[in-house]
């Protein structure tokens, strides 16, 4: 779903009518919660989440957080609820595709082994099963189903929390207050124009903070320089894509916003290739794993990674897992 604007609006009389629903929303969460039995698993289970609804960077996070565990010599699995995905309770082969396991899933399992399973219990106790010895959960910060051992909470720098209030009145999954309280530290991705390193000290002055920030190919990139291009992405919030290509020069003459996690078919491909004409056609790896075939020989797929600010703090934050 595209965010409303007034969801960035603290003085939305749009959004303080909508305050009983937020408060019936909240109370369905708790009771959820209160009512679900917690599966504490053999296995240390590291949470890559938000209290914002989508578009954070939880899979890069997620992929940066695993080459860093890598490169300490930690091994891994990823768990992934596969976004719209047809198959549940699997690990994730070459055989499957996007459609199948979801977009998300796909790009996790090019990295290292991927359980995709709704039921997050259920998922880490595959994984247990297959000899996983970590698990990093993509998502599922507000899932009481599994018990985690480390919960990140990502948040992006400019967009923030939003107006501050729970859906539908905002973008929050649950209050900033309740979710910090849950976190054992908070990622920042790209620029804190908001404020929320501000907000996370005002309400938990020792939660660590980290930041970080995603690092588009610079090969990629400059062989872009000169070019005419146009971009389109189906992402939570596909204008950071956007203003990330701007921001590094590149003439974006046009842009095309498709729904989170949009499967694109082939009239959406040829409607594409038509209004680029001889403009060069720009797109993210999420999106590049669900386009047709043969579309992958015209569009130039943006790669690149989410690299920490301070890597071996967040390390070091986590080492309590292996140390006790």
């Amino acid at each position: 779903m595209k965010a409303p604007k007034f969801w960035q609006d603290k003085t939305s009389i749009r959004a303080k009518l909508m305050t009983p629903v937020a408060k019936i929303y909240r109370g369905l969460a708790k009771v959820r919660s209160a009512f679900c039995r917690s599966y504490k698993a053999k296995i240390p289970v590291i949470c890559v989440g938000n209290i914002n609804i989508g578009g954070t960077g939880k899979t890069p996070v997620c992929l940066a957080l695993g080459k860093l565990l890598s490169q300490a010599g930690r091994s891994y699995f990823y768990l992934n609820h596969g976004y719209q995905s047809r198959v549940q309770h699997v690990q994730v082969t070459p055989e499957h595709t996007p459609f199948m396991v979801g977009d998300e899933a796909m790009l996790l399992a090019a990295q290292a082994p991927t359980i995709v399973d709704r039921k997050r219990a259920k998922g880490a106790k595959l994984a247990e099963r297959l000899g996983a010895p970590l698990l990093i959960m993509d998502d599922g910060f507000q899932n009481p189903g599994l018990k985690k051992d480390f919960s990140f909470v990502v948040v992006d720098g400019t967009y923030g929390f939003g107006n501050g209030r729970c859906l539908p009145s905002g973008p929050l999954r649950e209050p900033i207050e309740t979710g910090l309280k849950r976190a054992n530290a908070v990622i920042i991705v790209g620029t804190d124009t908001w404020g929320v390193s501000a907000k996370v000290q005002e309400i938990a002055p020792n939660l660590p903070i980290f930041g970080g920030r995603f690092c588009p190919n610079a090969n990629v990139m400059k062989a872009l320089k000169n070019q005419a291009i146009v971009a389109f992405a189906g992402l939570g919030r596909p204008e950071k894509f956007f203003n990330m290509l701007t921001e590094a020069g590149l003439d974006v003459i046009s842009t095309d916003v498709f729904p989170d996690h949009y499967t694109y078919t082939r009239f959406d491909w040829e409607a594409l290739k038509e209004k680029a004409g001889d403009k060069t056609m720009v797109t993210t790896t999420k999106d590049a794993v669900k386009l047709p075939p043969e579309a992958l020989k015209e569009v130039v797929v943006i790669d690149g990674d989410f690299v920490f600010d301070e890597p071996e703090k967040v390390l070091s934050a986590l080492g309590a897992l292996w140390r006790g």
